[in-house]
């Protein structure tokens, strides 16, 4: 199988970044931006994410919210693609695909040699319609455009953010292709044959990469499932229509990123731990114009770095440690063969001993004051809750 290793699964999810609203300048509360408009939502963001809570039945992160994505399959790497690439357009297949690797290579999901039968298409390109199809499935939000359509993609590309485009369907229509594709992945190939559109894969950019942690049970064992997923980035400027499955995902919202946070921290929802890293970052960009840019030089400068946690035990706790961290190993045990890293020191001496920081405390707070060296920006831990998004007492 293409993305099946003996110890995870490949995976790639999509965060879904949609223009909402215009910010005008807060005359109270210090300045700075505000939206125009009232509304029942507050937000100092003029942009919402497509987040989807995955069903209690799930064997994987059951009950709490994530951004759409799911397992690499078979179908991600299939040469029909290339197919159907060329059909779009030789000078732009080529520019794709020189492009998806402009910046050097990848963490091992990108760079590792896989089967002959599926070394027909970059990697890099399949968990892009990976993470696509995937989306799809799940929220029925399609990222494709019509097979005339060029736009965007003349000499500035790759120099200019490419925004991504959804195909609209008619309920009915998309709920037949959901579930047949979720059946059979091959499908997602005859669906885009069928109405005529490709997968957008130029308008999403890398973000970053996450391996599922070793984590022990009172057993011994590791953790069952493991993923190592590649995240994306496509920026829209409109709300998809989008609807969760009722099978996988059981509730589907947009929301920014700094009202997500406030309910996440009121108990009002729960955040897989890759999402609070993930969704701290974007804190830095209140436009989503901003947001756009930033990652869009970003990928053409930086691959991602994998980020793998890795546990450390001090005196009288443990914390785990990211890529950057000075604790953070050379060479990570990514298999679980090793015994726990362990310092000799106490939780509140631990930044005084070891000053440059990417981790987090077991019991959810995170010290981070530096970057793993991707060019990516330092999760905003220390951002607190504007007045209108304190809860009502």
């Amino acid at each position: 199988m293409a993305a099946v290793l003996k110890h995870w699964r490949e995976a790639a999810t999509l965060l879904v970044v949609a223009k909402t609203s215009k910010l005008i300048p807060n005359g109270v509360n210090g300045g700075g931006l505000q939206l125009a408009g009232t509304g029942s939502e507050q937000s100092h963001y003029n942009y919402k994410m497509l987040m989807l809570k995955r069903s209690t039945k799930s064997k994987f992160m059951p009950n709490v919210y994530v951004f759409p994505g799911g397992i690499a399959e078979d179908a991600d790497f299939s040469a029909e693609w290339l197919d159907l690439y060329k059909k779009f357009g030789e000078s732009e297949s080529k520019e794709l695909l020189k492009y998806l690797t402009s910046a050097g290579a990848g963490p091992p999901m990108f760079s590792r040699t896989r089967d002959q039968e599926f070394q027909h298409i970059p990697s890099e390109l399949a968990f892009r319609i990976c993470a696509i199809r995937e989306t799809f499935e799940e929220s029925g939000v399609l990222i494709a455009r019509s097979i005339e359509d060029k736009s965007h993609l003349n000499s500035d590309y790759p120099r200019k953010p490419v925004w991504g485009t959804s195909v609209p369907m008619e309920t009915q229509v998309s709920d037949e292709w959901r579930k047949r594709v979720d059946k059979n992945p091959l499908e997602f190939i005859t669906m885009c044959r069928t109405l005529n559109v490709i997968p957008d894969v130029w308008s999403l950019s890398e973000w970053t990469n996450w391996l599922t942690p070793v984590t022990l049970s009172s057993t011994g064992k590791g953790a069952r499932r493991r993923y190592d997923t590649a995240f994306f980035m496509c920026v829209v400027d409109h709300l998809p229509e989008a609807m969760h499955d009722n099978n996988e995902t059981v509730h589907l919202k947009w929301i920014a990123p700094d009202t997500l946070l406030s309910e996440y921290s009121h108990s009002k929802g729960l955040l897989a731990p890759p999402q609070v890293y993930e969704v701290h970052r974007l804190l830095h960009f209140q436009l989503v114009e901003d947001l756009h840019r930033f990652n869009w030089d970003r990928a053409l400068n930086h691959r991602v770095r994998q980020y793998f946690p890795v546990v450390v035990g001090c005196e009288d706790g443990i914390v785990v440690v990211y890529p950057g961290d000075e604790l953070y190993p050379e060479e990570p045990d990514r298999i679980g063969e090793s015994p726990i890293l362990t310092v000799k020191c106490s939780l509140e001496d631990l930044p005084k001993r070891y000053p440059s920081m990417n981790r987090m405390v077991v019991a959810g707070h995170h010290w981070v004051n530096t970057s793993a060296g991707d060019g990516q920006v330092i999760p905003d831990f220390e951002w607190t809750f504007p007045e209108s998004l304190q809860p009502k007492l």
